[in-house]
């Protein structure tokens, strides 16, 4: 019986490993050196029409939830001269219109709101079937002082690279 209790078990344990995660990682140069994280606590709401046509997306991110590996820098991250937790506890953004490119590429016009500051603009998306669902991903950059996120820093680029991640089932 403990036999077979250990062989489900690790056989629950492998297939977990092989699990797609959807996640939101971004990169930013801090004094020449970059400076990699993520955010823990998101959801992306993706709405595909017939032959997986994308047809709205949007995201609410939970801005405390940064991590960059240490933890003093993650708790400078959430403080008023960065993301002001306290007060803007989310990171939003919203399809406003979308065209496709190619057949399994668009672009998307979007407002993206930070800190309390929206702008619109314009992402690529790119949507690909895998097993049992579709795998949608945009890389895109933003300016940080945009959003007031930072302030004045000339140690810290303006450029933060933006890697999104979203597996949806079928």
């Amino acid at each position: 019986m403990k036999i077979r209790f250990v062989v489900v078990f690790l056989l629950c344990l492998s297939l977990t490993g092989f699990a797609q995660k959807s996640s939101v990682d971004f990169e930013i140069k801090n004094v020449g050196i970059t400076v990699d994280g993520h955010f823990n606590t998101f959801v992306i709401n993706v709405e595909l029409g017939s032959n997986a046509e994308l047809k709205t997306i949007s995201g609410k991110i939970t801005a405390s939830s940064i991590e960059t590996g240490i933890d003093s820098r993650d708790e400078h991250l959430l403080e008023e001269d960065y993301f002001h937790v306290e007060k803007h506890k989310y990171i939003t953004l919203k399809s406003t219109s979308i065209a496709k490119t190619s057949p399994s590429k668009y672009s998307v016009k979007a407002t993206l709101s930070i800190k309390g500051k929206t702008k619109s603009i314009t992402i690529p998306v790119m949507i690909q079937k895998v097993d049992g669902g579709h795998k949608i991903t945009s890389d895109f950059e933003i300016n940080r002082r945009d959003f007031d996120v930072g302030g004045g820093s000339f140690v810290m680029s303006k450029t933060v690279k933006i890697y999104v991640t979203h597996y949806q089932k079928l």
